[in-house]
């Protein structure tokens, strides 16, 4: 499960782009924000999550946090550019929306299955009566 979680981390392109630019030398959230054009609070944000996982961590110097890779390795799967298996690779919100839609539709069917077996068996019981 936690290479799972790895390796969905690194599906996302912003992410990658964060470690290969801490990768250069640490630096703080602004840097790494200016540097790969987003604002600061959207790498905060994907700053947290590589965190979270262990690949990233910081250190406080001058009132500020410096964030540096925990694990050089990472680097050699980020250079070489490996494709990530489509199970790995974050979808877009709209296809989540579908897959969710199609989901509860299956349900739904299931659902509406056992209610029609249910009101057979009603019917059933009420004509023996």
């Amino acid at each position: 499960m936690e290479s799972d979680i790895v390796h969905r981390a690194l599906g996302s392109e912003l992410r990658q782009r964060i470690l290969l630019s801490i990768a250069k030398k640490d630096k703080y959230l602004s840097e790494i924000a200016n540097e790969i054009g987003v604002a600061p609070q959207t790498a905060d944000f994907h700053l947290s999550m590589l965190s979270e996982i262990g690949l990233v961590s910081y250190t406080l110097k001058n009132g500020k946090k410096y964030y540096h890779l925990r694990e050089r390795r990472i680097l050699e799967f980020l250079k070489d550019a490996k494709p990530l298996p489509p199970e790995f690779r974050p979808k877009p919100p709209h296809e989540i929306v579908i897959d969710a839609w199609n989901d509860l539709g299956k349900r739904l069917d299931i659902i509406e299955k056992k209610l029609d077996e249910m009101e057979r068996k009603i019917d059933r019981i009420s004509k023996k009566k």
